[in-house]
């Protein structure tokens, strides 16, 4: 009775083993798509961010907007040919939180960015975001990501004039 209960109580720690170590294998998989997100996008490649999603995801954006859903149609939101490019020169993501339950994986973090859209440079120095992965054919891809920042904390300022102090010179 003693070697089973000993072989019983090693196959339970092998298993919780087992799981850890699978555990650590997914969230350095969610913390390497939460950043590739963000690196996607700091590269302006529409495709390697579009790429990352599932072909049913949904946005939920930030201010109470509608919901976006399915792959067309965030495509749309965020890359319109009719509208001028949204330029992303800073992004920094700090994942900080992960669940994991079978094939189903979210990250919570916190993040700051910088975007430059139609002349117009806007700051948000910090905000929150949830993304929501399924794993489908061994990879994650992100079916829900949502966000929030408080819009009276946004630095916005003309590109013009940013353009105007780099190139002005001071002479003493």
């Amino acid at each position: 009775m003693k070697c089973i209960s000993i072989l019983l109580v090693l196959v339970i720690m092998a298993a919780s083993s087992s799981a850890s170590a699978d555990e650590s294998e997914d969230i350095l998989a969610l913390r390497a798509l939460d950043q590739s997100y963000a690196k996607g996008w700091k590269e302006g490649d529409a495709d390697k961010v579009m790429a990352l999603f599932t072909e049913d995801a949904t946005l939920v954006p930030h201010h109470g907007d509608e919901p976006i859903k399915g792959h067309a149609a965030i495509r749309n939101f965020w890359f319109n040919p009719d509208y001028p490019p949204t330029v992303v020169p800073f992004w920094t993501r700090k994942p900080e939180e992960f669940f994991i339950s079978g094939d189903v994986g979210v990250v919570r973090g916190t993040a700051r960015l910088v975007w430059e859209f139609d002349g117009v440079r806007t700051t948000i120095p910090n905000g929150n975001y949830v993304l929501i992965a399924v794993r489908r054919e061994q990879e994650w891809r992100i079916r829900m990501l949502t966000w929030n920042d408080d819009p009276r904390s946004w630095e916005q300022e003309s590109i013009d004039t940013l353009a105007d102090d780099a190139t002005r010179i001071v002479v003493d």
